[in-house]
C-alpha cells in the first residue's frame, strides 16, 4: 500500500471512531508526522485526499477542520456527499494556491421569505428568515457565492455569529443540537446576471453552475440554499467508493 494511502485510511478510521470530533481540528502537521512516522509531504497528500472526499476542510492559517461524522454513513455511500460545496474541485485550472480556499464577506441578516423560500422552509409567505451570505475564494479569486436561508425559530441568535464559522451544518449541529437528516440538491446551468458578475468578478452572461438545495434536520427543514459557481474555475468531483483518479492528474 502507498504510504499516504495508509495514513489516509488510519485518519479516516480515527474520524469514524470519533477520535477527532466534528467541528474540531486535526492535530497540526508536525504532530501528524510524529503520530504516523511519515514525512510532511505524505501527511499533506493524505489530508488532501480526505478533503477531496469531504471528510475534512483545510483552512489556511487556521487548521484542518473535521466535517464528519454528523452525517449518515452506515446505510449508503452517497451520504458522504452531504452537500455540494464539499464535492467541488479546483483541479485542472489555473487558480493561484487552489488549496487555500476560504470563505469571506459573510453577512447574516433577516429577510422576508419569498414564495420559493417559504415553500422550501415550510413557513408562511413573508415570514422572517435568516439569510447567510458567503463568498468563497481561492487566494484573491472569487469562486462561488452562497445564500443559505434558515428558520429563525430553529436557530435563534444566528445573526450574532457572523464570521464565526466556515461550514454551516457542523456549526448548527454543534451549537443548536440538531441532527442532520439529508438533503436534495438540484443542479442547472445559468448565465451570470449583473449581481453575479460584480460578486464573482466575471462578465454578465458568463456560464455558471447553479445549485439549489433543501436540507432536513430533526426539527424539520434545515435550510434552503442557492449556490452560484464559476465554471471556468471549478468542476464537480464526485467519488463513489475508493478514488480511482490518478494522483498525477490531481
Amino acid at each position: 500500500m502507498v504510504v499516504y494511502q495508509r495514513v489516509h485510511d488510519e485518519i479516516l478510521q480515527a474520524l469514524k471512531d470519533n477520535v477527532y470530533p466534528v467541528g474540531t481540528l486535526l492535530p497540526p502537521e508536525p504532530e501528524l508526522e510524529r503520530i504516523y512516522s511519515v514525512s510532511r509531504t505524505t501527511v499533506r497528500r493524505a489530508i488532501a485526499k480526505l478533503s477531496e472526499e469531504g471528510y475534512v476542510q483545510v483552512r489556511q492559517g487556521y487548521g484542518t477542520m473535521v466535517l464528519k461524522n454528523i452525517y449518515p454513513s452506515e446505510t449508503f455511500e452517497f451520504s458522504r456527499l452531504h452537500h455540494f460545496e464539499n464535492t467541488l474541485s479546483i483541479r485542472h485550472v489555473n487558480v493561484p494556491n487552489p488549496e487555500k480556499m476560504s470563505a469571506r464577506g459573510m453577512y447574516i441578516n433577516t429577510v422576508p421569505a419569498d414564495k420559493v423560500v417559504s415553500e422550501a422552509l415550510q413557513v408562511k409567505l413573508n415570514t422572517p428568515v435568516f439569510r447567510v451570505q458567503r463568498i468563497f475564494y481561492s487566494g484573491e479569486t472569487p469562486l462561488m457565492f452562497l445564500n443559505n436561508y434558515v428558520r429563525t425559530v430553529f436557530f435563534p441568535g444566528l445573526d450574532q455569529h457572523t464570521e464565526q464559522f466556515w461550514d454551516l451544518y457542523p456549526f448548527l449541529v454543534r451549537n443548536y443540537n440538531v441532527d442532520y437528516q439529508g438533503c436534495t440538491e438540484y443542479l442547472s446551468a445559468a448565465a451570470a446576471d449583473l449581481v453575479d458578475s460584480q460578486i464573482l468578478h466575471i462578465s454578465p452572461g458568463t456560464p455558471l453552475l447553479n445549485s439549489r438545495r433543501i436540507a432536513a434536520c430533526n426539527l424539520g427543514p434545515l435550510e434552503y440554499a442557492v449556490l452560484r459557481i464559476r465554471t471556468d474555475l471549478m468542476e464537480l468531483c464526485i467519488t463513489m467508493g475508493p478514488s480511482v483518479w490518478p494522483d498525477t492528474l490531481n
